[in-house]
């Protein structure tokens, strides 16, 4: 695992060429146990290494025979002894026995197809001076991340944005439609970033840039296609052995290596895998919280799991302290990322390290069988949206008037009102509504007019509408899971993954979000992934004979901040000093006298706002960091 950076100039005549160094050492936390780094006439290839696969040779870049072919690589490849044969029977000496020297032989064989051969989580860049070509590729899901901008006739790229900031020619101009997405989403949607002149290599693409000319292509796209299982019972097997397969392959590591035990349904069954494979005791790790907020966590349903596998548990009481812990966050993300659950795992991780290098997770496990709340409700909506119009319109109305959201984290209420103020639209509006943080119409209530008419032209779900088109026959519940996996999936839940553990110089790995599974997966239908309308019902039937009986009837809970408690009491004058009347006029983006109404709201417990305002504060403090 490492963090990877360089330029490619177009013309040798350039003055624009970058400090590597300089773009190297900010990414040290990704890669604190070496560095490397390549140069030429007109390109340089830079990386930091965080140990994890031939721990002695396997320093970067990574050189052909000819030296024709450098390689800097950020990832794992779980299949690179298979491609190792293959490559070896061709011919190709291998000197290392490290993944990343896959890449520059299989390079060298396949070109710009290398990237379908890979099973892993990958981003990397390879340069062929023979043919003055720069070849950037990332993953088929997004798990690592790479940004690349083109400005004064140089292409510079990197694993975080701060690296390409160093270079004073990159503007700090911002889009606003970025700014406009990520106040619905908490994230902002790739491959856009916060910064117009920055963008983000999409997953599943590779760039080439070759004598001026540059190409940015997909390589493999996320589709359901039905797969011929004639009932649900008979793709179980299947899925218990795709399953096993991805969590094997995930072990391979010359450094200590656990798992993050949240004792819920994913992580619970990648235990019940590795304790297959590994041997002595799993080592796990479990995070909580301190007794006023101990029913926000899952410390207790992680020590029942743990004690069933017979692991070495280790748990981690926490007190977050969120006004210092805060800017560190941002600090690693480079641009305004809102999801709370993100501090969560920054702490863990920063514990986790004292023990492992490397941590499986259970990320992805909700997208690929069906795991969130709203798929349910969508099932739901299928039957609700054959009641008259007028019922479901007058049903909004007083949804919105009568259900007062929870003020103790139950987010029941608030799914509820949602769905039924939801439920008198479309079915992909509907389920749209259920993404946002905010009513639309309120938070464009909210906005100035400057930025309302810097907008005027934008759509706010642009980058998800496609995936919700009926096309191909793919029925509407299929088409929301293919949104997630597109959307949610890589710029949420990886994206948080990546830049906490890295922050922590940690690495995670997540079986479920596996090439392999996938072929498996994307073609079972949702209403069979929901067997008896439960959330995950296949793959609770699937792993029945080896979890607890607990686990498998537990409905899901997620680890959460008590944000919502602390805005009302502890940290309200801290928000309040934050998003001030006049800090909210100097940014120009919100009026503050909407905002002043959303924070009474919140404070009263009638309405749940906290995701909001955390978004507000996260922008604040981003401005405060990268802007001022």
């Amino acid at each position: 695992m490492c963090g990877i950076t360089g330029y490619y100039l177009n013309s040798s005549l350039t003055n624009n060429r970058p400090n590597l160094q300089r773009m190297m050492g900010l990414l040290a936390h990704r890669g604190p146990n070496d560095e490397g780094f390549y140069q030429d006439t007109h390109v340089g290839l830079g990386m930091r290494r965080l140990s994890i696969i031939d721990l002695e040779t396997g320093h970067q870049p990574i050189v052909n025979e000819t030296g024709t072919v450098h390689v800097v690589f950020n990832g794992e490849i779980y299949n690179y002894r298979e491609l190792r044969t293959i490559l070896q029977k061709d011919g190709h000496t291998f000197t290392t026995q490290s993944d990343t020297e896959i890449l520059v032989h299989g390079y060298e064989k396949w070109g710009k197809d290398l990237p379908q051969k890979l099973r892993g989580m990958f981003a990397f860049a390879v340069w062929d001076s023979a043919k003055q070509r720069l070849f950037l590729a990332r993953d088929h899901f997004g798990i690592k991340p790479l940004y690349y901008s083109q400005v004064n006739g140089t292409l510079s790229f990197a694993s975080e944005i701060k690296s390409l900031l160093t270079n004073p020619s990159i503007s700090r101009e911002l889009d606003f439609e970025a700014v406009d997405q990520y106040l619905s989403f908490l994230y902002i949607p790739e491959p856009r970033t916060i910064f117009h002149g920055i963008r983000a290599l999409p997953p599943a693409h590779y760039l080439i840039c070759e004598k001026g000319n540059t190409r940015l292509q997909c390589y493999w796209e996320f589709k359901p296609e039905p797969n011929g299982y004639a009932s649900p019972q008979e793709a179980m097997e299947d899925i218990r052995e795709a399953f096993e397969d991805s969590v094997k392959a995930m072990l391979v590591s010359d450094v200590p290596l656990g798992l993050f035990l949240s004792g819920g349904m994913d992580s619970a069954s990648i235990l019940a895998m590795m304790v297959r494979h590994v041997d002595g005791p799993v080592r796990t790790f479990t995070i909580g919280f301190g007794n006023r907020e101990k029913h926000w966590g899952e410390l207790e349903a992680a020590r029942r799991v743990a004690s069933f596998f017979k692991t070495d548990h280790h748990e981690f009481q926490v007190e977050p302290d969120i006004v210092n812990l805060l800017p560190q966050m941002i600090h690693h993300f480079d641009q305004p990322f809102a999801n709370p659950t993100a501090l969560i795992l920054y702490l863990l991780a920063g514990q986790t390290k004292n023990y492992v290098t490397v941590a499986l997770a259970g990320t992805g496990g909700d997208e690929m069988f069906a795991g969130y709340p709203r798929y349910k409700g969508m099932v739901y909506y299928q039957h609700y949206q054959h009641l008259p119009a007028w019922l479901r319109k007058s049903n909004a109305t007083l949804a919105g008037i009568a259900l007062r959201d929870s003020a103790n984290g139950q987010l029941w209420p608030q799914r509820i009102r949602r769905f039924l103020e939801g439920g008198a639209s479309s079915f992909s509006d509907c389920y749209l509504s259920l993404l946002t943080v905010l009513d639309q119409r309120r938070k464009r209530r909210m906005y100035t007019p400057e930025f309302e008419e810097a907008l005027a032209s934008s759509d706010t779900m642009d980058f998800i509408r496609p995936y919700l088109k009926f096309e191909n026959g793919i029925p509407s519940l299929e088409r929301m899971m293919l949104a997630d996996v597109n959307t949610y999936l890589p710029f949420n839940q990886l994206a948080y993954g990546d830049r906490m553990s890295m922050a922590q110089s940690l690495e995670i790995r997540v079986p479920f979000v596996d090439q392999k599974l996938t072929q498996v997966t994307s073609g079972i239908p949702l209403q069979w992934k929901m067997q008896g309308g439960v959330t995950k019902g296949l793959f609770r039937e699937a792993m029945a004979s080896y979890l607890p009986k607990e686990v498998l009837k537990a409905p899901k809970r997620g680890l959460n901040l008590p944000i919502a408690l602390w805005f009302r009491e502890d940290l309200r004058s801290w928000v309040r000093s934050l998003l001030s009347p006049e800090r909210l006029k100097s940014r120009g983006y919100l009026r503050p006298e909407e905002v002043e109404k959303l924070l009474t709201e919140h404070e009263s417990g009638r309405r749940d706002h906290s995701l909001f305002i955390w978004a507000l504060i996260v922008l604040e403090l981003w401005h405060q960091q990268y802007m001022d």
